[in-house]
């Protein structure tokens, strides 16, 4: 069987995969495989990231990959599916070339919620939610969008018989999946993982990039005893006094309870009020010139309080503003409304 030495003898600077990607650099490496930079070689202007993998039958991980990608090219905020493929030595996938991971810039963006939303309704969990996995766009308004990558771990929580949905049965004793550092509590029991279980590790990430959690670099042990023994209160004594509504509401889910979208997004918009914070603010990795661009403001009290009525209506005016101030160059945020999370696409 090929390993990952293995295939990075074999993908060069220079090699071209599938007569057009050709690799420009590797981007990162990890026990299952490698990512790199490649360009279309008839549009070298067109960037994109290639992830590759041995054709190991102990891996597989990009094949799992590829499906849920392409069940997310309907959907806002997700990255593109450009190709798949494989070779002898290797498996791998095209796509969209993003930037840099909320663990590099090290700022909180509670906008990054909706990716898991969106995920969970077409059926699946995403089980290792983290900074790392947090990137923004590269280019234009993108970024300052957060996009969620790294699905090799995602799991359906529905399965579909006769063309409905249904909660799919929860496992007993299943293996832990996920970082230690940001998963639920329930992970640890070997729990079955459901949309509570991602929303828990969301919120775990907002507390790393605001204060830090209080178990970095611990064993799984050590981890696991320091979640059940810190209060919610404790955990969250420096953090915006709205996230205990969420953790609270947390506590209310089970395995295969919808947690309530809305009532999270309106707490994040609630802290953003309160604290005088507005859409149009700089991001940490803006410079001056990049804040020259930015669009007409968008309030939040628009961005909280629009509806399924007029969301139609708020698409419209960010694309009119798109087109005035130089489309993919514009920085238009926010790009959802609060309407979008009122959909329950999924109906479970």
């Amino acid at each position: 069987m090929p390993t990952v030495t293995d295939v990075l003898v074999d993908l060069v600077p220079g090699k071209v995969i599938n007569n057009r990607w050709k690799i420009e650099g590797k981007l990162g490496e990890g026990c299952c495989g490698a990512v790199f930079k490649v360009h279309d070689i008839n549009h070298t202007n067109v960037k994109a990231a290639l992830k590759v993998e041995p054709n190991e039958e102990s891996i597989n991980v990009l094949k799992k990959e590829a499906s849920v990608l392409k069940q997310l090219q309907v959907r806002q905020h997700t990255m593109r599916l450009v190709y798949s493929g494989r070779r002898e030595l290797y498996s791998y996938v095209v796509m969209s070339l993003l930037g840099r991971s909320l663990n590099d810039i090290r700022r909180e963006i509670e906008g990054v919620y909706m990716t898991a939303g969106t995920l969970h309704e077409i059926g699946y969990v995403h089980r290792d939610i983290k900074p790392a996995n947090m990137v923004t766009g590269r280019l234009g308004y993108q970024r300052r969008i957060i996009y969620l990558i790294d699905y090799g771990m995602a799991r359906n929580y529905a399965v579909w018989e006769d063309g409905k949905p249904r909660i799919r049965r929860s496992r007993d004793n299943v293996l832990l999946r996920g970082t230690v550092r940001f998963c639920a509590p329930t992970v640890h029991d070997r729990r079955e993982q459901g949309r509570r279980d991602d929303i828990w590790s969301f919120l775990y990430m907002l507390v790393e990039l605001h204060v830090g959690l209080p178990w970095p670099g611990k064993p799984e042990d050590k981890v696991e005893q320091m979640k059940r023994e810190t209060t919610d209160a404790e955990l969250l004594a420096d953090c915006p006094k709205e996230w205990m509504e969420v953790m609270t509401h947390i506590h209310t889910l089970a395995y295969e309870t919808r947690p309530n979208y809305r009532m999270i997004y309106n707490c994040f918009m609630a802290t953003m009020a309160r604290l005088n914070v507005t859409f149009d603010d700089p991001y940490d990795w803006e410079t001056p010139a990049d804040l020259e661009k930015l669009p007409p403001k968008m309030s939040m009290k628009s961005a909280l309080n629009s509806t399924k009525k007029n969301a139609e209506k708020d698409r419209s005016d960010l694309g009119t503003i798109m087109s005035k101030v130089g489309g993919e160059s514009a920085y238009v945020y926010p790009t959802t409304v609060a309407a979008e999370f009122d959909k329950d696409d999924i109906r479970l």
